[in-house]
């Protein structure tokens, strides 16, 4: 019992694994993780093509079928920027349905049959494949970082001279005397930079976190379906345990996609509230 348990527990261990291709076996950072590549690159291009598509398909009138769908999308998407972005901006509601989109696709494709994608991979001679790229820390940091590389573009564009004083003069320049000023500027800079900083890692670990976790469950929920021989399987208990299985992976499923939804809708939101600071009029 304890060598089929080791022998389970490695082929969960194993379907963590990336599939990954170092450029340098000493750095750790001169790798890239080919399965994230593989499954951003597809959903974009299906992304892509079914934008094309569907641009051919746009009629005028109430819409049906497709269009009806994602005019549904786009005009939750509209409303979430009008209620959460108080100027205008062309390329905000393009951007919050884009991330929308694909980080829920990203996210849903653990609906598939549990190992059905790394056997697949495994087939066409792939080392370790992980088909969830919001699993991969890598894929939430970097569009993480993207958001906070556009909020410091639009302070700096938009209001550079307060950006800059906020740096160095919040939370406590304005709480000391002026003798004590040149002191705390330090120090606040340093609790500016944490502030800033925090944004695009608590908005890629929560989602990585909890896709994460996620994927964990459903390989556990898997793990506890398999059966030693199609005699165990095909007894009292042996039915009993593969229909339970059922019920509670079909059950995590349609949890999981609600999270994976709900955790497309976080990240979206947050990135309109945090452009939308930016955008904010300085008051005097």
């Amino acid at each position: 019992m304890a060598g089929h348990a080791e022998e389970h527990g490695a082929t969960i261990a194993d379907h963590l694994e990336y599939w990954t291709y170092k450029f340098d076996d000493s750095n750790p950072f001169m790798q890239i993780h080919v399965d994230t590549m593989i499954m951003t690159s597809v959903i974009a291009l299906a992304l892509i093509g079914f934008a094309l598509w569907l641009r051919g398909k746009i009629t005028e009138g109430a819409p049906t079928g497709a269009q009806n769908f994602i005019e549904t999308i786009v005009d939750f998407i509209n409303e979430t920027v009008d209620n959460n972005f108080a100027v205008h901006n062309p390329w905000m509601a393009p951007l919050a349905f884009t991330i929308f989109v694909f980080i829920f696709l990203c996210n849903t494709i653990d609906i598939l049959p549990a190992y059905l994608l790394g056997h697949i991979a495994h087939s066409f001679g792939a080392p370790a494949f992980r088909p969830v790229p919001t699993n991969d820390l890598n894929l939430p940091l970097a569009m993480a970082l993207s958001v906070f590389a556009m909020t410091i573009y639009y302070e700096l564009k938009l209001k550079p001279m307060h950006f800059l004083k906020d740096m160095v003069n919040e939370p406590f320049t304005s709480l000391v005397p002026m003798w004590a000023k040149p002191i705390v500027m330090p120090i606040n800079l340093v609790l500016k930079i944490v502030e800033e900083v925090a944004k695009p890692l608590s908005l890629s670990f929560r989602l990585f976190g909890n896709m994460f976790a996620g994927e964990v469950i459903f390989l556990l929920i898997a793990f506890l379906l398999f059966a030693d021989s199609v005699d165990d399987l095909l007894s009292v208990g042996g039915i009993i345990a593969e229909v339970l299985g059922f019920v509670i992976a079909l059950g995590w499923s349609f949890f999981h996609m609600f999270i994976g939804l709900l955790q497309a809708f976080i990240f979206m939101t947050l990135t309109v509230v945090y452009l939308s600071m930016t955008h904010q009029p300085v008051e005097h």
